[in-house]
């Protein structure tokens, strides 16, 4: 038997994109925590054996201005530690909720950003984009966005109409690698480092008018930072964060 943990938050939404690919919504049952866009939150769950709490770092993907409901966007792993207890869970079920932390902040530098992602790696930008939407603020914005299945573009439906809207400065584009067996897919295709040197190209992004910032699994963000020490980026505007960067499974 596992000793009760005193949770201080609950799952408050379940959106399901793909299977084992989920949207998740944590509710702060005490006094919520402030975050700057592009910080992560520890979520925590008691294991099965010995009653042990099992913490892991989650970037959040909703506005910083909105502490009603944190937003998460997780894969769930398998043999890893939390994920697979959290797909047991339920909305209404307790979760700890610890935050924020992280150096993934967006600069005030006054240059374009070249946001970068894999996967859930997605998540600290739409928190970015959420956040300046909401202040009225603008910014000059290319989201590259790599998954394996056209499936796997979480907000791929809003950013695209975001976009298409103009009030907004971003150009939005996804890479499928398996794109093979995705018979409807039409965009671009590919891992997401593969296409970056034709897109900082096509977009005329160079050290003088851009940061790059780069959130995913440790192989496309040093493939990147490959690409950008050899175009002349300063290490100050290739800003990182590495998922899972000790191999720590989720």
């Amino acid at each position: 038997m596992s000793h009760e943990y005193p949770y201080n938050g609950r799952l408050s939404r379940w959106e399901e994109i793909a299977p084992g690919l989920a949207v998740v919504g944590v509710q702060a049952l005490e006094e919520p925590f402030s975050f700057a866009p592009g910080q992560y939150a520890t979520l925590g769950l008691v294991g099965p054996a010995g009653g042990k709490l099992i913490q892991r770092p989650m970037s959040i993907s909703s506005s910083a201005d909105d502490l009603s409901e944190y937003e998460f966007f997780i894969r769930r792993v398998e043999g890893g530690g939390l994920t697979p207890l959290l797909w047991e869970r339920t909305v209404g079920d307790p979760i700890n909720i610890k935050g924020a932390k992280g150096k993934f902040l967006l600069q005030e530098d006054g240059r374009r950003g070249l946001f970068i992602a894999s996967g859930t790696g997605l998540a600290p930008f739409m928190s970015m984009i959420e956040t300046l939407r909401g202040r009225g603020q603008t910014r000059d914005i290319v989201l590259l966005h790599g998954v394996s299945y056209d499936y796997d573009l979480a907000w791929r439906k809003q950013l695209t109409e975001l976009e298409t809207a103009g009030g907004f400065p971003l150009r939005y584009v996804g890479t499928v690698s398996r794109a093979r067996q995705c018979p409807d897919w039409s965009g671009c295709t590919g891992r997401v480092e593969a296409i970056t040197a034709d897109q900082l190209d096509a977009h005329e992004m160079t050290p003088e008018n851009t940061t790059i910032y780069l959130c995913g699994n440790p192989e496309m963000v040093s493939a990147v930072d490959e690409i950008a020490t050899e175009r002349g980026f300063p290490p100050e505007q290739v800003r990182k964060e590495l998922y899972w960067p000790k191999g720590r499974a989720h």
